[in-house]
């Protein structure tokens, strides 16, 4: 079995975090495969970066220019690769855990019909009361996925995911979307394949200000909402269960209308309690949470369209 993991790298990222992410990838597990892992690292002319890191033989670069944003480095790499039977994608500041793809694959290879596979997000850098309001929201995110996924319902992955090599055989990641796993998986679900959760984590970092916060949101909002307006019709002839279609509409409304999640903060409590330093954090995260949901409401119902999306603001959006 071959598994081809890769990691879109744009220009403005510093060595750095690439180098992180290579020490991290370097403890993937991979006894039961053959894992080959390349970073496809963006260059603008005459930059002069140093590629200076030490790779074991199962490690590759590739450059290439800039062109289709994440999407066009994920295509650009399938281009250049031997087919695998199975493709994980990464960020580079993610942190998989040491089984991640292999828990990932064996979660696939129970289920003949699961396409997509992906661990439970968590957040690695918390250190404000910014960074435990989205660990909070990542979390609340991970425990609604397990209760859909009991259901058999759609899945809302967001970001990394490992996906069956002779499902990008004939599709490719969408370098027009601004939500380039969004389009994915929802083309995914309409032609009629699942996708499954791994018991396994994924370490993510979050922003760690609201200007950063505002730009991720309002590009992962965009994604969600150019994807219902273009796999609408699809998804409603689709020959896929009632229960299905439902999910996907339920998830893209609370998704645009945050502040309706807001009475589930009450549930989360000991969670909370958990990440609080002292009662003044505790009430601040609390009434935080609230005001996280309302806040990021009005910010994407302000600059998210679902069809008359300026290219230069999307591109302008990704460079953040």
């Amino acid at each position: 079995m071959r598994v081809n993991a890769v990691v879109p790298v744009a220009y403005f990222e510093p060595d750095s975090i690439i180098t992180k992410s290579i020490e991290c990838l370097k403890e993937l597990e991979c006894d039961n495969f053959t894992l080959e892992i390349c970073y496809v690292i963006e260059t603008l002319p005459g930059d002069k970066r140093n590629l200076h890191w030490s790779l074991p033989d199962n490690f590759r670069i590739l450059l290439r220019a800039p062109r289709g944003r994440k999407a066009g480095g994920l295509n650009d790499f399938l281009r250049t690769s031997e087919n695998a039977d199975y493709v994980a994608t990464f960020d580079v500041d993610n942190r998989p855990a040491s089984d991640y793809i292999a828990k990932c694959v064996a979660a696939l290879e129970k289920d003949d019909s699961a396409v997509l596979s992906q661990g439970c997000p968590v957040i690695n850098n918390i250190s404000n009361i910014l960074t435990k309001n989205m660990s909070l929201e990542l979390n609340f995110t991970c425990e609604t996925n397990q209760i859909l996924s009991r259901l058999h319902s759609f899945l809302a992955f967001m970001g990394p995911m490992v996906v069956r090599g002779s499902f990008l055989e004939s599709e490719t990641f969408n370098e027009e979307s601004s939500g380039e796993d969004a389009d994915l998986i929802t083309r995914m679900y309409v032609k009629g394949g699942v996708a499954v959760l791994a018991k396994t984590t994924l370490g993510k970092q979050a922003p760690t200000t609201l200007k950063d916060l505002y730009h991720q949101r309002v590009r992962w909002q965009r994604g969600i909402l150019e994807s219902f307006s273009r796999y609408f019709i699809p998804m409603v002839k689709a020959p896929i269960p009632f229960m299905r279609k439902m999910s996907w509409l339920f998830i893209i409304i609370f998704s645009t209308s945050q502040f309706l999640l807001s009475p589930a903060v009450l549930f989360r409590l000991d969670k909370i309690l958990k990440l609080s330093d002292g009662p003044l954090e505790f009430f601040m995260l609390l009434f935080g949470s609230i005001g996280f949901s309302c806040l990021m409401t009005i910010w994407i119902r302000r600059h998210c369209t679902a069809c008359n999306v300026e290219k230069t603001r999307v591109e302008a959006l990704y460079k953040i």
